[in-house]
């Protein structure tokens, strides 16, 4: 009996040998593609042949799920980039006289003390990012 594989929208047919249990079909196609390893088998027989469709499973990105404490993290704007604007205004409107600049000078020490703990947290994301390995999306993205 023929056996045809759909992965990935293409019908591959393949040897009976590999496709008498999900085990043989697993070990056979995990090198090449190893989602298959845990993805879900579904055969269906139709005009005498076998269609042995593979689901992959979705599954998480890298070691640890990101996204909702990137989406639950609060959305503002990093001390030391607000700290500059400031001192850029002051420059612009001409007050940067050391009376000013020792006026803000415990809010420069705050600004590059944060900056330097935000610096630490997107280094540590984008560590655990770099770590992932990258998957092709199942979702078209729109307007790319």
């Amino acid at each position: 009996m023929p056996y045809i594989v759909i992965l990935e929208g293409q019908e591959t047919p393949i040897s009976d040998e590999v496709a008498t249990t999900d085990q043989t079909l697993r070990d056979a196609l995990t090198p090449f593609y190893p989602e298959v390893a845990t993805a879900e088998i579904k055969r269906e027989e139709k005009d005498g042949t076998t269609y042995i469709r593979i689901v992959k499973r979705a599954g998480t990105k890298g070691q640890e799920n990101i996204l909702p404490s990137l989406i639950q993290s609060e959305q503002t704007i990093n001390p030391a980039i607000t700290l500059s604007w400031q001192l850029k205004m002051l420059e612009l409107q001409g007050g940067m006289q050391i009376e000013n600049l020792l006026l803000v000078q415990p809010e420069i020490d705050e600004a590059i003390s944060s900056g330097r703990d935000w610096k630490t947290e997107v280094e540590r994301s984008l560590k655990i990012l770099k770590q992932s390995p990258p998957k092709p999306s199942q979702t078209p993205i729109v307007g790319f």
